[in-house]
């Protein structure tokens, strides 16, 4: 197991916190805003909603949509690790490609993925996130990294599960 795959405690239980906080945060911005919205003609927008992620398409894999996570300390987290796969997809192809089985546990190891491992952590002690655990172990072990993988941890960021 590469350095990376280690999981500390309290990086884990940090950037959770900074997650909870911060949809913390946009909760009580959107109760404080409610009276401005309320001024508003009916059928008029408040406004343009905050721009969300959108995975471009990879060749080999094609295009990631993800699925609605919820609101939850394992929700946000699953999400995490799914915007972080999101961002290392591209690479992922083009690593699995031409990296020897050392070079590519190197690369999992390297602080790329940092923040996947750091956000699988607790997703992975959770039931209701089995399908997405299991296929992020699969997609970041050497012995079973493959394009089939992938499209699995694709499919299990879709599916949210």
């Amino acid at each position: 197991m590469g350095a990376g795959k280690l999981r500390a405690f309290g990086v884990a239980a940090a950037r959770a916190a900074a997650s909870v906080a911060a949809v913390a945060a946009a909760a009580a911005l959107a109760g404080g805003c409610s009276s401005a919205a309320s001024s508003l003609a009916p059928g008029q927008s408040p406004g343009p909603t905050p721009p969300t992620m959108t995975p471009s398409a990879v060749p080999v894999l094609g295009p990631l949509k993800l699925g609605t996570f919820p609101a939850t300390w394992s929700g946000i987290n699953a999400l995490h690790l799914c915007e972080d796969w999101a961002g290392l997809r591209a690479d992922y192809v083009v690593h699995l490609k031409s990296d020897t089985k050392y070079q590519l546990e190197r690369w999992f190891s390297s602080d790329a993925w940092r923040p996947a491992f750091n956000a699988d952590s607790p997703v992975s002690v959770n039931p209701a996130y089995g399908e997405l655990s299991l296929a992020f172990g699969q997609a970041t072990t050497t012995a079973t990294a493959s394009i089939a993988a992938a499209r699995q941890f694709d499919r299990a960021c879709e599916a949210a599960d």
